[in-house]
């Protein structure tokens, strides 16, 4: 069943409309723009020379917030934002500083998650009951990619079975739920999972050969497995064992045709179909399905990148034979912009990536929905603040935050070295990418790491007493810096919370026009195992 409220908001808010007016409000706010995509990292160092005397913290924080943050560690400071309640903030925090933690907390969506009790009767096939069969369906999984699989499966089984236990109470016409497409299958982690634990008819759209191939090897190390345990049991019973379960015939085709769950009902089956996805009608695949009967799907995705969430739910609203979707995005990096930018951050050095994204107009991207485009106040996210939205500061411990700051105080500073050298301008970005864990031990092993790995040892004439200097002479900063990168992070909820909401009221005008009956969000999984934890569900 949905959830009592569509969307995850803070209870402060009596009404999905109260809460979206008002998240509209806050992502306007000035601070709030300059943190998400006003300001890089990388100009954190280069804007106190002698053209730009007055450097980003100072010129982008309040003064009382900055005599604040001065008095505190970065510990506390990450706690103050994060974790401690408003009305035991200390009492030297200003007041102003207060009420931005608070906005940005009730403007980002919650993501507790409470697994679900299973019901006694939970249907599971034959081949998931013992614990060698269990591994082999998880086979090739890490601990995280178990826990998503496992949760947004019996999501996804649960979704079904409302569906339709609610078509058959309702009588109306047509049949309930008879197929899943699983868009982006990858591995078929999923897929496989939703066809052999929990007996589904399950279609894998995937793009790249490759991991269709090594789906259906996976596939067939898991069925041998099940084979063998099969025949133990049948060789049991045959000398006077036991055997708990009955399954299909020993003919392999029959097996993997008609599998059986365990209450010995027809169990699932698994298809890839090797296409690229885009946001149109699925007709054309769905054809490729066989049955001989009208199909009725449910089409679903684990982590969608960039714009494939949004050709899922275009598509969902143009293919009549798909009755409801469940869908999960990532990497919002990958997104682009619907909207041209119409101004230049005043803060930032517009770098041709940051230019091209910007001015992309792309008609699949940020926003999808009518309301976030046409607003009075159009909603704008930037690479940058699409990157920044990939943070999970909740999810930060003392010394994974210190890492970070550490990286991204040796990269700022190194942008200081190339810039005081001439070797770069204001505009042209250097990309370092990763570096072996030992050049970030030290800011001289990070110094030379970086410029051998980008070849620019005879460009980058310096010595080690050089990189000493700038590191001593830069590293009172390193905590201004850190400040900084902790808000952005922090803010960074508040725009993952703008693109999920924009997905559900493209949904919900799609509901006004007729199309669904009905969407809504909820969360899918543990945030500290796994943040893009939001499923977007859609129902005709």
């Amino acid at each position: 069943m949905p959830p009592s409220q569509p969307l995850p908001y803070d209870p402060q808010f009596s009404s999905p409309e109260e809460y979206i007016t008002s998240l509209l409000a806050f992502a306007s706010d000035p601070l709030f723009q300059t943190l998400c995509g006003g300001v890089h990292i990388l100009d954190f160092f280069t804007r106190d020379c002698e053209t730009e005397p007055i450097d980003l913290y100072h010129e982008i924080l309040p003064a009382d917030w900055i005599s604040f943050f001065s008095t505190q560690e970065i510990p506390s400071i990450l706690d103050y934002l994060l974790r401690t309640p408003i009305d035991q903030l200390p009492k030297t925090c200003p007041e102003t500083l207060a009420a931005f933690i608070s906005q940005v907390r009730i403007h980002s969506l919650n993501r507790d998650f409470t697994r679900p009790p299973v019901p006694a009767n939970t249907k599971k096939s034959a081949g998931v009951s013992h614990n060698g069969e269990e591994w082999a369906l998880n086979a090739g999984m890490r601990p995280k990619k178990i826990h998503e699989v496992e949760n947004f499966s019996a999501f996804v089984d649960d979704l079904v079975s409302d569906i339709n236990a609610r078509k058959a109470s309702s009588g109306g016409e047509g049949r309930g739920i008879t197929h899943i497409l699983d868009f982006g299958s990858g591995q078929a982690y999923l897929s496989r999972t939703l066809a052999k634990k929990y007996g589904h008819n399950v279609v894998g759209i995937e793009s790249r050969l490759e991991n269709i191939e090594g789906a259906e090897e996976m596939d067939t190390r898991f069925d041998n497995l099940a084979k063998k345990r099969e025949r133990k049991e049948q060789k049991r019973e045959q000398t006077g064992g036991s055997r708990s379960r009955v399954t299909t015939d020993d003919d392999p085709a029959a097996e993997e045709a008609s599998p059986t769950t365990a209450n010995g009902e027809k169990g699932g089956t698994l298809q890839y179909i090797e296409k690229r996805i885009s946001g149109n009608d699925l007709t054309p695949i769905t054809t490729l399905i066989p049955s001989s009967s009208p199909k009725s799907l449910l089409l679903i995705s684990l982590h969608s990148c960039g714009n494939l969430l949004h050709h899922g739910l275009t598509s969902f609203t143009t293919t009549p034979s798909v009755k409801a979707c469940a869908l999960i995005g990532c990497c919002y990096n990958l997104l682009t912009e619907k909207s041209g930018a119409t101004y230049k951050p005043p803060l930032r050095t517009l770098h041709p990536r940051l230019a091209t994204t910007s001015t992309s107009a792309d008609p699949d991207g940020f926003p999808l929905s009518h309301r976030f485009t046409h607003s009075a106040a159009p909603v704008r996210l930037n690479i940058t603040a699409r990157m920044m939205a990939c943070q999970a500061p909740g999810n930060w411990t003392a010394s994974s935050s210190e890492a970070f700051f550490t990286r991204h105080f040796f990269r700022a500073l190194l942008q200081r070295i190339f810039f005081d050298r001439g070797l770069v301008s204001t505009a042209e970005p250097v990309i370092i990418g990763s570096l072996r864990k030992k050049c970030y031990t030290s800011f001289r092993e990070y110094v030379f790491g970086a410029i051998d790995k980008i070849d620019w040892a005879t460009r980058v004439q310096i010595s080690l007493q050089e990189v000493d200097r700038y590191e001593v002479g830069f590293a009172g900063r390193k905590k201004d810096l850190s400040v900084l990168w902790s808000l952005m992070a922090f803010c960074a909820g508040v725009v993952e919370s703008l693109i999920v909401v924009d997905r559900w009221v493209y949904l919900m005008e799609g509901v006004e026009k007729g199309l669904l009956k009905e969407a809504w969000v909820e969360v899918g999984f543990e945030y500290g195992v796994s943040p893009r934890n939001l499923v977007v569900v859609g129902v005709r």
